[in-house]
């Protein structure tokens, strides 16, 4: 049975249910990003709800587990058997005998992929520091902003550190790699309005770190900070700010438009530099 659009209260919420914290209704990063694109596009997702998961989203949910919370992994997940798949007899016995214990089932190849960023977590000294001081994983924040809800869910929360850690699986760890993936996902923005939500919330200013965890050999950790006042900060809050009162006029005006009828085609700001070239990595996701 599905759980009803649910009110939040503003405040720091701990042990909430991520199916629940996602029927929260308030503004979201996620909401944040479809809007981005058009108020349309906000407007969809808010009646229709978002896409299903994905195989690679699947897994990213295994790695934060077993990074952060690696006594629940085994709780959780189960790995396919060796030499079994999930459309033979045994395979799909086996599938559904861990289902019925609420585990997600991860084919062989994700399983040791996730098995070795776990490896590779355990040796990183910044990562064991923040397990090891006193935190909270998946917590819920919901604050209000200008008579609207506001929702934020942190990976891992360090008090004694102010200090909020989100990690990212993805095809490089590199200092200049993963900016590129900052700039074409909007991390940016999602740390912006994190860390404006919990002072808020708190009245205290907060730190913010990436834990990246590359998906392919030899799946190397790193982590990385994402200043306050740098520019990617500042760049962050004055789109968030305009996003934002973007939503507060749809809200008021009932209007989400979607693409103009005729737009002008502008190039990106890296086309416009001499010799520039597209940055992309030389394998797959």
């Amino acid at each position: 049975m599905p759980i009803p659009n649910i009110i939040p209260t503003p405040g720091i919420h701990y042990r909430v249910p991520n199916e629940e914290y996602h029927q929260w209704q308030a503004l979201s990063h996620s909401w944040m990003n479809r809007l981005r694109l058009t108020p349309a596009h906000l407007r969809d997702l808010m009646e229709n709800g978002g896409d299903e998961s994905t195989p690679a989203m699947v897994v990213g949910s295994a790695v934060h587990c077993v990074v952060l919370e690696p006594d629940q992994y085994d709780l959780r997940y189960a790995v396919m058997i060796e030499g079994v798949n999930g459309t033979t007899k045994d395979g799909k016995a086996f599938k559904a005998s861990e289902e019925a214990k609420g585990k997600t089932v991860l084919s062989l190849r994700d399983g040791r992929l996730v098995a070795a960023i776990a490896r590779r977590a355990k040796h990183s000294a910044r990562v064991q520091e923040w397990l090891h001081r006193e935190h909270s994983c998946e917590v819920s924040l919901c604050w209000e902003r200008d008579g609207y809800l506001c929702k934020a869910r942190l990976d891992l929360m360090i008090p004694g550190l102010n200090t909020i850690v989100d990690l990212k699986t993805t095809v490089t760890a590199s200092e200049r790699g993963f900016a590129a993936q900052v700039a074409k996902y909007g991390y940016h923005l999602q740390a912006a309005w994190y860390l404006d939500g919990i002072q808020r919330l708190t009245g205290q200013l907060w730190d913010w770190h990436f834990i990246t965890c590359e998906k392919r050999r030899p799946y190397l950790v790193n982590c990385q900070a994402l200043l306050r006042d740098s520019e990617a900060h500042v760049r962050a809050v004055t789109e968030n700010d305009d996003l934002f009162r973007l939503y507060c006029a749809c809200m008021q005006s009932g209007l989400w438009p979607g693409y103009q009828d005729v737009s002008e085609i502008k190039l990106p700001e890296w086309a416009l530099v001499d010799g520039a070239a597209v940055l992309d990595e030389p394998f797959d996701e």
